[in-house]
């Protein structure tokens, strides 16, 4: 991927995605042991990647994938309640509801369920805070209230966001 894909900055292949990744396939795996391994991973690599590309890297991504995986056909992941709140949600706050758009929100919504905290990237009035304020909205419809926390990075340095290891006690604090 990292080879034929754009080259973003914000792009990652590296091993601490292939560790989240590795750690999301677990879990799946788990919760459903029924389905094939092979499955669980192609499912896995496109919902934990898909939402990061850039729409010209989109159908290269998506033919890399089937091609390591040609027999497999996965069928659309279905969030019928969440869709369904996210419409009632875009119709009342006046807005257009485009499928393009639908589906960020449906990968927002999968980003948010397989990281502990992501940013959300484009150009002034490309609708960003729409989007996270639309996808709160349903998701509290749905009976999963979240609440948005922003952070400056820039006003609070790095152990003070995330935390940090006291490597002489081994004691851990949060950010």
């Amino acid at each position: 991927c990292e080879e034929q894909l754009s080259k973003q900055v914000h792009y990652d292949f590296g091993l601490r995605n292939m560790l989240s990744v590795l750690r999301t396939l677990g879990a799946v795996k788990r919760s459903n042991p029924q389905d094939g391994e092979e499955t669980i991973v192609m499912r896995g690599l496109k919902d934990m990647n898909l939402s990061k590309l850039v729409d010209e890297d989109e159908p290269l991504f998506l033919s890399l994938i089937n091609d390591m995986f040609p027999s497999i056909v996965l069928e659309k992941a279905g969030y019928q309640d969440l869709e369904e709140a996210i419409d009632k949600e875009v119709a009342n706050a006046g807005l257009i509801n485009h499928p393009s758009w639908s589906l960020k929100l449906i990968q927002l919504f999968e980003t948010q369920r397989v990281r502990h905290g992501m940013m959300v990237l484009g150009p002034s009035g490309a609708g960003k805070t729409c989007c996270i304020h639309i996808l709160m909205k349903a998701m509290g419809v749905c009976g999963e209230p979240h609440r948005e926390m922003r952070m400056n990075p820039k006003a609070i340095t790095a152990p003070q966001m995330f935390g940090r290891l006291d490597v002489a006690t081994n004691d851990w604090t949060d950010g």
